[in-house]
């Protein structure tokens, strides 16, 4: 190798350990690095590269708005094959999480294809991770079963950080298991879900697990184990600003609380989740009626 694909590749192995940590911002600025190497001796093509999963970091910190349009530009003008695909299958991602599910779907399909035509196991995982995830969004439960299961035999031959990817994929199946009435099935897989991540020694996506065990566990009523897997995934998604996870878990531990008769706890966290939504102005009265509403009715873990 040349000194210059060497230290490229150091600094990508630096990024990747720091997203399995979680470490989103230092690995954002690996990613940067790595990036301003390879334009510094004329490699367009792996500065393509770093720039789009840079841009995947982004996204989880919610800092990457303003770098959509440079990132869908990268699908028509770079020169690296694999770079077009990162930026399609970032572009699908970045739409799916600013919940405009139509936008995503074509970038998805052209990411799926590519990820075919590369005969790369990674690639065909998390595009089925993802159109899976697009699929559960729509309630097309029988499809989102079929690509994760698509997503999770895609990782079996694949170590390192993926493993992470492929927790989440056992993870998403799990869910749509408890959707579809085989409750005990899907705990088990995200139980499993949760042992994987930790053997890979990861967190980048154990508030979602830890949430959808909650809901599974309450549903199973287990209610100590779901205030256990509540609890620890909301102090993770507060510290995490992850909203969308602290609004979920705080309805499950609400149910959790009315169903072990603590009805002191249950006001707590109804109030705290009233923070959330200062245009709607929760009154104790909707509280009282929360009181008597089975929760897990309410709550959709997927936005």
């Amino acid at each position: 190798m040349t000194p210059i694909i060497d230290r490229y590749d150091e600094l990508l192995k630096q990024a990747e350990q720091a997203f399995i940590g979680s470490e989103l911002r230092e690995a954002a600025a690996f990613y940067a690095e790595a990036e301003a190497v390879a334009y510094e001796n004329d490699r367009d093509d792996l500065a393509d590269r770093a720039y789009c999963t840079r841009f995947a970091m982004l996204l989880e910190l919610d800092e990457a708005k303003a770098e959509l349009p440079k990132l869908k530009s990268l699908i028509l003008s770079s020169s690296d094959p694999r770079a077009r695909w990162l930026a399609t299958y970032y572009t699908a991602v970045a739409y799916d999480l600013d919940d405009e599910i139509d936008k995503a779907l074509p970038y998805a399909r052209r990411a799926c294809e590519a990820a075919v035509a590369f005969g790369d196991p990674a690639m065909t995982a998390r595009c089925a991770n993802l159109s899976g995830t697009l699929a559960l969004r729509s309630s097309r439960f029988e499809e989102a079963e079929v690509l994760y299961r698509e997503a999770i035999e895609a990782h079996n031959d694949l170590d390192g950080y993926h493993r992470s990817y492929g927790a989440l994929a056992l993870d998403n199946l799990g869910y749509v298991l408890m959707c579809t009435e085989r409750l005990s099935e899907g705990v088990r897989l995200c139980e499993k879900a949760l042992q994987e991540l930790d053997e890979a020694e990861g967190d980048n996506c154990l508030t979602q697990i830890l949430q959808d065990l909650c809901y599974g566990y309450l549903l199973e009523d287990d209610l100590p184990r779901a205030q256990e897997c509540g609890e620890r995934a909301l102090n993770l998604a507060v510290d995490d600003s992850e909203a969308l996870i602290v609004k979920n878990v705080l309805f499950l531990l609400s149910e959790t609380a009315i169903r072990r008769g603590d009805t002191f706890r249950a006001r707590r966290y109804l109030r705290e989740l009233a923070e959330h939504y200062p245009d709607v102005g929760v009154s104790e009265e909707i509280i009282d009626v929360f009181l008597v509403t089975d929760l897990t009715a309410v709550v959709n873990l997927r936005g």
